[in-house]
């Protein structure tokens, strides 16, 4: 099937012949923190490459199938993620990660790797570009790392059996501040494939 969401016209301000993407990090927080995130990540030009919703349930293709059996194992390449609801859908996936740092060990390799990237920064001495410190890349187990190891994973086992499949080049996050937040953020995972028909020609939207 070939779905497409209509795309809006883009007027930002392009940078060597390509539009510039504002980021989507928090600025002032480490990516590393002891956090619930909300997590979701859109394929390319919102194409349904994992199947469709029938009657309120996702049915799921041999790609859907990879990108769920993918998600699964993040806690078995993270040792500091543990992964909490999660969905896939025909064009997106929702998910919420818990990262721990609930050893000695990973938190004082972490605080190395830190003081490693320190030794090296650019030119103007700023380390991390404009969220300094905070820069989500710059940590071995961040949301950025995790996320980027799953997209990495989940399209070159995909392309073994479709040329042709993507992700969108960015991700959406939600830092889950509450109790009443979680609650709430699982139920709309849960509800997602219910509330698919009323929702399907709206871009994935959050419930915070």
């Amino acid at each position: 099937m070939n779905h497409y969401a209509p795309q809006p016209e883009n007027n930002k301000p392009r940078y060597k012949g390509k539009y510039r993407i504002d980021s989507t990090r928090l600025p002032a927080w480490s990516y590393t923190s002891n956090a619930r995130y909300f997590v979701t990540i859109c394929t390319k030009g919102k194409k349904y490459f994992f199947s469709d919703v029938v009657e309120g349930e996702m049915q799921l293709s041999p790609m859907g199938e990879i990108a769920q059996k993918l998600w699964y194992e993040i806690p078995n390449h993270f040792s500091n993620c543990q992964i909490d609801s999660f969905c896939v859908m025909p064009n997106h996936i929702h998910g919420i990660l818990v990262v721990n740092q609930i050893r000695e060990g990973d938190a004082n390799q972490i605080q190395q790797e830190d003081a490693i990237h320190r030794v090296s920064t650019r030119g103007d001495g700023q380390r991390g570009g404009v969220t300094g410190l905070f820069n989500p890349m710059l940590s071995k187990n961040s949301i950025s790392k995790i996320i980027r190891w799953y997209k990495g994973r989940c399209t070159f086992e995909i392309n073994q059996i479709y040329q042709g499949f993507g992700w969108q080049e960015r991700f959406h996050d939600n830092i889950i501040r509450n109790e009443f937040a979680l609650d709430k953020i699982r139920q709309y995972i849960i509800n997602n494939p219910i509330n698919w028909e009323r929702d399907r020609q709206q871009p994935p939207h959050f419930p915070l």
